[in-house]
């Protein structure tokens, strides 16, 4: 990577940092360009060459939080995103890497962008599904997975994620499995 593309990967991170440190402050609509640009010690010109407006840094964020989910995405069973192992694979990477973002999670969802978490995880398990015709009926139960998961995500990170991530994705699966309805 050239000097110019590092300094710029820099000048997005010291943005987006500032943003969601300002947001830790005050409400999404009372943050002003000028406040980012102030707390994010860059230039008026370093924010317009990188973000038209603050919505698309928190687009970038989410973005990123997508791509780092689906690196490294390797599972048994090639065809079946509903295999059980290959479930609790996904959810503990997951889990593991929105703990690691966990004070930007929350800032996002107590500031309303909770739609936009939401999102992320729709991409993030459509994506995991791999090659899923769209018209799928299928394509539902991949909704229903991204909604669950990212409600107990949420739930999770509130309450101080006191238990590790590999028991909520295992208790994830269990309930996914027969856990939750009963006949």
């Amino acid at each position: 990577m050239s000097k110019a593309s590092m300094d710029n990967q820099r000048v997005k991170k010291q943005i987006t940092e500032g943003l969601f440190s300002l947001l830790r402050k005050k409400s999404f609509s009372e943050i002003t360009i000028t406040d980012i640009v102030k707390e994010s010690n860059v230039a008026r010109a370093s924010y317009y060459r990188n973000f038209e407006n603050k919505e698309q840094i928190i687009e970038a964020a989410m973005d990123s939080l997508r791509d780092e989910l689906m690196s490294d995405i390797k599972y048994d069973d090639d065809e079946h995103i509903f295999n059980q192992e290959n479930a609790k694979k996904g959810f503990e990477k997951a889990l593991t890497c929105c703990l690691v973002k966990k004070a930007d999670l929350l800032t996002l969802y107590h500031n309303g962008f909770g739609s936009l978490i939401q999102q992320t995880f729709n991409r993030y398990i459509m994506e995991f599904a791999g090659n899923m015709p769209a018209n799928s009926i299928e394509r539902y139960k991949l909704y229903f997975i991204s909604g669950a998961v990212t409600n107990v995500l949420i739930e999770w990170l509130n309450e101080g994620t006191k238990e590790p991530p590999r028991e909520i994705a295992a208790l994830c699966v269990d309930y996914f499995s027969g856990g939750i309805l009963h006949v």
